[in-house]
């Protein structure tokens, strides 16, 4: 009777799992096939932490969604390992080896630009680097390298941002040249970099300009907001970390001083609000990606839906997050080719690389920008798109996307702009 009734639960168990169709079959057998592991080495705890966790949270949800939606890779889960650097030199390094050691075809990292030793590691190992804009350093597309940007170059921020003041001042009937003051981050070459680049944007605009320049986490900026008061700069431009951000903000409320404020990506994190509430309302940022708030875009409809499901607690995410997960799919589709062209066996960071160079245009969900990589351009986007932070502690776009031209020859090297 016992051995009955066990032969009968055991039948009863397989026809409970067994393939309808063939297809329940087929997904366990795709399963099983193995991990590919995914490197994600930034900073989680330092100076950019509320911009690289957000962005790290995307590239996660990222990997989730092709695992559950899609099978993996070809049949193969998507493994990440996640590694916290600091913004410091000696753990980026640690990390770095450690998913090195670990097999990892292609490390992603929002802040890896920020560390000039994994650019290194990158071509020593032969480890593709994909970082989430581009170098501090360079305005440009790197050489051909294990350096993978998902930014374009920088010069045409400028390009974009005075064409979106000129618009202002035509608004409000203004035929003044206004006064403009950047504040670049004080960190290896990229300050005398990018004062060569606004230097030479405002004298083709004929506008004014000042320079200053703050620290990656700063105490107090007053001396640069007096040199920008005394300057009587209408306009202003935060090229550094949230944490400066912060500062500036609070800063320049202190001193009574309202320009209109334009920034970098990071001026758009969530912590940007969370520090400065109605400080924030009507700063300016660019993004290479969409916005939690781009609802038309069925991309982002998707996504939200996603994190209904998954994280039923966040109503809301900031573009860094959005930008993480259209950067993870990029990422997968250079490994999707490669799995799928030279086998699961044969992925090494050679082979991603190449992968890699061979994407045109791939735009993930259809969010509005495609990626693309060539052997002699490694930059990954085209451009950018500028929003403004409303009284509601949401984003709006105020543009609509601005696609760069690219450098002249002589301008693609380290010798002209340094």
């Amino acid at each position: 009777m016992k051995m009955k009734l066990a032969m009968m639960l055991c039948l009863i168990l397989a026809l409970l799992i067994s393939p309808v169709g063939g297809c329940a079959k087929s997904e366990v057998a795709e399963e099983t096939k193995g991990d590919i592991i995914i490197g994600i080495l930034d900073d989680l705890s330092g100076p950019m932490a509320g911009t690289a966790s957000a962005f790290v949270d995307g590239e996660l949800d990222g990997i989730k969604y092709l695992n559950e939606a899609r099978r993996g890779i070809d049949g193969y889960t998507l493994r990440p390992t996640v590694i916290d650097f600091k913004m410091d030199g000696a753990l980026a390094i640690a990390g770095w080896e450690r998913l090195r050691n670990e097999g990892s075809p292609v490390i992603m990292s929002l802040l890896g630009a920020a560390a000039p030793i994994l650019d290194q590691s990158a071509q020593k190992d032969h480890i593709p680097m994909v970082t989430g804009s581009g170098s501090l350093d360079q305005l440009f597309p790197k050489e051909p390298s294990y350096y993978f940007a998902m930014g374009p170059q920088l010069t045409g921020i400028f390009d974009s941002m005075i064409s979106l003041i000129g618009e202002d001042l035509d608004k409000r009937g203004e035929t003044r040249p206004p006064k403009l003051g950047f504040d670049f981050i004080s960190i290896g070459t990229q300050a005398k970099v990018m004062s060569k680049a606004a230097a030479m944007k405002m004298g083709t605009a004929g506008w004014d300009h000042i320079v200053t320049y703050t620290s990656i986490a700063p105490a107090d900026v007053t001396t640069q907001v007096l040199q920008m008061k005394d300057f009587g700069c209408d306009y202003i431009y935060l090229h550094g970390t949230e944490a400066a951000a912060i500062v500036w903000l609070k800063e320049l409320d202190r001193q009574g001083f309202y320009p209109y404020v334009y920034g970098t990506v990071t001026l758009g994190s969530k912590e940007i609000w969370s520090a400065t509430n109605e400080l924030a309302i009507g700063s300016t940022f660019y993004q290479f990606g969409v916005q939690w708030t781009d609802t038309d875009i069925e991309g982002v409809k998707l996504i939200r839906k996603l994190n209904n499901k998954w994280h039923p607690e966040a109503t809301s995410r900031s573009g860094h997050y959005l930008r993480g997960f259209a950067g993870l799919l990029a990422v997968a589709e250079g490994l999707r080719a490669a799995t799928e062209n030279l086998g699961y066996e044969n992925l090494t960071g050679e082979v991603m690389k190449a992968s890699l160079e061979e994407i045109r245009n791939f735009d993930p969900l259809k969010m509005g920008m495609g990626y693309t990589w060539t052997p002699t351009d490694h930059q990954g986007l085209p451009g950018c798109r500028w929003y403004t932070w409303k009284e509601d502690g949401n984003v709006e776009a105020i543009s609509d996307w601005y696609i760069f031209e690219p450098l002249p020859e002589e301008q693609r090297s380290d010798s002209w702009w340094m």
